[in-house]
């Protein structure tokens, strides 16, 4: 049975016997289409091998029927390509090859820098409309004429029992909002002084946001100073400090909105230091441009040009890949100046 079927014996007893047919079973009419493909692929084979020996045994007598010399790569060749196209040229000439190399570099550089302010000159035109939607919502209310005063002896204890508080409200991203102030009610009633903490500011910001807190609060506005922390506000409720019914104004914006005009903010300035780089970028590409045509030798700043040499750009490339180098980090102003408190104080009304 072995023999006959092929397959491998596995056990066998007195009431059975176990054949394997093993895995490379087929049926015989599936084994016989296979050796008919086998031998139709080996004629197939066969052929193409005469094909191509008799295709080189033709290139071969034609190569040795043609009996014109190669030139190719001697000296004839060299003499010859001398006497047609000219000799060597001269270190002049290698310097003006090189001159207008570098001028056709700029030019690429220049119009590269000129797409990409385009683009940086766009998103800025759209940061600028979606801020302005934001703050259509917005609506900051002013000081009012009749704001209660404190004396000096008052505002230098308030002062040393403000800093001198644990509870404190952190001013975040957002700014000054609706649950700022909201905030702000609940510690006055619990304690007369409110601590804000503000961080990743400059003096000129902080100042306007003291000035903000203390007109959309009501309160009186005690101090600001420096700390480890960042700047401390405090801010006191009032002698005659009642609490409103609706502690969230109205006229300010919400959280979200609050949120969004900050990235927007930040957007915005970013973008417009993007801008002024650009020009000023292209100024100084297009002065050396001017200089190196009227035939001085100007030195590359690596800094400024480290992409001549990489500077053909595809015309294909997309406005978020443009846009990547136009979210630097904040600038902080250049109007901001040392924060001085007593001037400040002074500077915003008198006591």
């Amino acid at each position: 049975m072995q023999r006959l079927t092929g397959g491998t014996l596995l056990s066998r007893n007195k009431d059975f016997i176990v054949f394997y047919r093993g895995n490379d079973f087929l049926p015989p009419v599936v084994t016989e289409a296979l050796k008919e493909r086998v031998k139709l692929a080996n004629l197939r084979q066969n052929e193409e091998e005469q094909a191509r020996q008799v295709a080189s045994s033709l290139m071969e007598s034609k190569a040795k029927a043609s009996g014109v010399p190669l030139v190719a790569g001697t000296l004839a060749e060299t003499m010859a390509a001398t006497s047609r196209w000219g000799n060597k040229p001269g270190n002049e000439d290698l310097e003006e090859m090189m001159r207008d190399s570098a001028l056709g570099k700029h030019a690429s550089l220049v119009k590269h820098l000129e797409k990409k302010l385009v683009i940086a000159k766009r998103r800025l035109r759209r940061a600028e409309i979606a801020l302005a939607k934001l703050q259509k919502n917005l609506e900051p209310a002013e000081l009012p004429s009749d704001l209660e005063t404190i004396t000096n002896e008052e505002r230098f204890l308030f002062r040393r029992i403000g800093l001198s508080m644990k509870p404190y409200l952190l001013l975040g991203r957002r700014g000054v909002y609706g649950g700022t102030v909201e905030n702000m009610h609940l510690h006055w009633k619990f304690r007369e002084l409110v601590k804000i903490i503000v961080k990743g500011k400059t003096p000129g910001q902080v100042k306007q946001i003291a000035i903000s807190l203390e007109a959309e609060s009501g309160g009186i506005l005690v101090s600001l100073d420096k700390i480890t922390k960042g700047y401390a506000i405090i801010v006191y409720r009032g002698k005659n400090y009642q609490r409103p019914l609706k502690m969230r104004p109205d006229n300010m914006l919400t959280r979200r909105q609050a949120l969004a005009q900050s990235i927007e903010l930040q957007r915005r300035e970013a973008l417009k230091h993007h801008v002024m780089d650009l020009e000023e970028r292209i100024d100084l590409v297009k002065s050396e441009m001017e200089e190196m045509k009227a035939g001085k030798t100007i030195v590359l700043d690596e800094s400024l040009y480290s992409k001549l040499d990489d500077v053909c750009f595809s015309d294909e490339e997309t406005e978020e890949d443009e846009a990547d180098e136009a979210y630097p980090k904040p600038y902080a102003s250049k109007n901001d100046g040392e924060y001085n408190q007593n001037e400040f104080m002074q500077q915003r009304r008198p006591f």
